[in-house]
């Protein structure tokens, strides 16, 4: 896989990779390096997730509880992913991106391994919501990491490479998890991430450089609450976080309602439902590899406005199947899948739109972004969780929730980069 980053990477990025005066000081580390350890570290965190994802039916029985509670093991540990990173940006301004990254990953091991010693619900429940603030590093210090790196056109290329990689993770984790689950039981699945984690560990700690020089300042309180307001207040910020916001909070209304709709309602063998999980992974995939290629001849605008067309087409045909019953394991997929490949545009173009406004304070910029992205992706999964009824409708309400605030959001897109590029 190494291998395969390194020609791509190569190819995409070019020459001119542009580094921090730390970065640069020493030996300029390979381009495959950078992106294979972020790879790494972002799918123990995203696999911490999706892995036991089809043991959800089944842990309803097991702790004597209902499905909305077994959900809420993945929904508040969503919302806490995302609540924390508006701390971990400051924190890597201030103590550099490697050492606070190293903190995380210890976190998730001790953590992933006591999910295992779980004996109720609710002891579940609170060990996800710690793991969500322990992982919450990985997706802020990956962004940037990336930002300290590299020049605006090589962000785009560079994230598509990353999202098409690390969308590996969630494409495999269900389906290892259900045929763990089916043949070791729940718990195996976090022992196998704890495992993941520790390989993580050691391989950031021998492999990965520092990118950022600590800046003393960056904590002080009155500092941090005038960069965030002045991101609040940041049009060209707010408007494209918000439509990372929406497409993840998609993703997560399937990870979430997704599992008791398969197995449940469509009787899906659960070792079987991670290759439904897998194709919806894979369209992610391959329109990631597309935006990686379409950026050298489309304009960014076109690709982010095509994704978010996609988005909606997908979420109306969902709803349409879910509200006149004609629900299928194979026509939920086939929404999804048009979905996901829609959203590989917007999270190609998204995030670095998003902070090509900003030119100080990365860490806390990209804390932001991700954080707001993630809490607005983790109250979709809440919602889910709550409106449970045994049905697919809230899968419906909520999706067309989410996709109703697309279209509005990509015309100010396109008015404010025509403004930018008068």
């Amino acid at each position: 896989m190494y291998k395969a980053i390194a020609l791509h990477c190569r190819a995409e990025a070019g020459p001119d990779i542009v580094m921090s005066s730390k970065a640069s000081a020493g030996r300029t580390p390979s381009v495959a390096l950078i992106v294979g350890v972020l790879v790494l570290a972002s799918s123990t965190s995203i696999m911490s997730t999706d892995m036991y994802a089809p043991s959800l039916p089944d842990l309803a029985d097991i702790f004597s509880t209902t499905p909305s509670m077994v959900k809420l093991t993945i929904s508040l540990n969503m919302l806490a992913f995302g609540l924390a990173q508006f701390f971990y940006g400051p924190l890597s301004d201030r103590y550099g991106r490697k050492p606070i990254l190293l903190a995380s990953l210890s976190a998730v091991i001790v953590l992933c391994f006591a999910c295992t010693l779980a004996a109720t619900i609710e002891q579940l429940i609170v060990l996800r919501v710690l793991l969500g603030l322990a992982a919450a590093a990985e997706a802020v210090l990956g962004l940037a990491i990336i930002k300290d790196l590299y020049t605006e056109k090589q962000q785009v290329k560079v994230l598509a490479v990353l999202n098409m990689v690390i969308a590996i993770a969630p494409a495999v984790a269900p389906i290892i998890g259900g045929y763990i689950h089916v043949h070791f039981g729940w718990t195996m699945n976090f022992y196998l991430l704890t495992a993941m984690a520790v390989v993580s560990l050691v391989v950031a700690t021998l492999y990965l450089p520092e990118s950022h020089e600590p800046e003393v300042g960056a904590l002080q309180p009155k500092r941090v609450l005038r960069s965030y307001t002045r991101l609040f207040s940041n049009r060209e910020f707010m408007v494209h976080t918000a439509l990372c916001g929406i497409a993840l909070g998609l993703i997560f209304v399937f990870v979430t309602g997704a599992p008791f709709v398969l197995i449940e309602l469509l009787s899906v063998r659960v070792e079987r439902y991670g290759w439904y999980q897998a194709v919806i992974v894979a369209a992610f995939f391959f329109g990631s590899l597309g935006a990686s290629r379409l950026v050298e001849i489309v304009d960014t605008q076109n690709l982010l406005r095509g994704g978010g067309g996609l988005i909606c087409a997908g979420s109306l045909a969902l709803v349409l199947l879910i509200l006149f019953g004609n629900v299928t394991p194979v026509s939920i997929t086939a929404c999804y899948a048009t979905m996901t490949f829609g959203m590989a545009g917007v999270f190609a173009v998204g995030p670095s739109r998003a902070l090509r406004s900003v030119t100080t304070q990365t860490g806390s910029a990209s804390a932001m972004l991700a954080g707001l992205e993630q809490t607005t992706a983790g109250l979709a999964a809440v919602a889910i969780s709550l409106f449970h009824d045994g049905t697919a409708r809230p899968m419906a309400w909520v999706t067309v929730a989410l996709a109703c605030m697309i279209i509005p959001l990509l015309r100010k897109s396109a008015a404010l980069n025509a403004t930018r590029n008068d």
